[in-house]
C-alpha cells in the first residue's frame, strides 16, 4: 500500500485498500474533512478528547464515541455512566492504553511490562514477559528507546521463540 501511495499520479483508492482492516476509514476520513468544512454537523463515530462523554474516564482521556462533527470540531454524544463491570474493564484497558503510550515515548520497560500484565488476554506475568520480550526482539529496528534493554536481552540470550515472529524479523517487518 505504502509503495502505491508513493505514486504522485494515482488518482484513484487503490483495489488493495478494500481487501484490508479498516477498508472504508479513507470514506470516514473525508466525510469527516467536508463535514468540518461545510460545518454539516455529521453524526461520525470518532477519536476525540472525553470532555465527559464517558464520565467514567477523565475528561482528557482519548475515546472512540459517537460525535458530531462540525466546524468547531468533534462534538461528543454523552451517553450517562457504565455499569460497575463495563466501568472496570473500561478503565482497566484505559490504562493499559496510558502504560504503553508512556512507555512509548520514554522506553520505560516496566511501563511496557505493566501494559502487558494489565491487558485481560494475556494469562499471567511470565507470559506478559515473554510476550513483550520477544516483541521488542522482533522490532527493535523501530524501538530505538528500547535499545539499552534489547541488548541487555539479547546479552542474556533471549531469543524470538514464536515463528510468526521471527519469520516477520528475517523478512525485515
Amino acid at each position: 500500500m505504502f509503495e502505491l501511495y508513493k505514486n504522485p499520479d494515482l488518482d484513484h483508492k487503490p483495489e488493495q485498500l478494500a481487501k484490508r482492516g479498516g477498508a472504508h476509514y479513507s470514506d470516514a476520513a473525508c466525510e469527516t474533512i467536508a463535514s468540518i468544512y461545510a460545518n454539516k454537523n455529521t453524526h461520525i463515530v470518532v477519536t476525540t478528547r472525553n470532555n465527559g462523554a464517558v464520565p467514567d474516564l477523565p475528561a482528557e482521556a482519548a475515546v472512540e464515541v459517537s460525535s458530531f462533527i462540525g466546524a468547531t470540531g468533534a462534538g461528543a454524544i454523552a451517553f450517562g455512566p457504565l455499569q460497575p463491570a463495563e466501568r472496570g474493564w473500561l478503565q482497566c484497558m484505559k490504562n493499559m492504553e496510558w502504560c504503553v503510550e508512556e512507555a512509548a515515548v520514554t522506553g520505560d520497560y516496566g511501563k511496557a511490562l505493566q501494559a502487558f500484565i494489565l491487558n485481560p488476554q494475556i494469562p499471567s506475568g511470565a507470559t506478559a514477559k515473554r510476550v513483550l520480550d520477544e516483541l521488542l526482539l522482533a522490532h527493535k529496528k523501530y524501538l530505538p528507546q528500547f535499545a539499552d534493554k534489547i541488548a541487555e536481552l539479547e546479552a542474556e540470550g533471549v531469543t524470538i521463540k514464536d515463528d510468526v515472529a521471527r519469520e516477520l524479523t528475517e523478512q525485515g517487518l
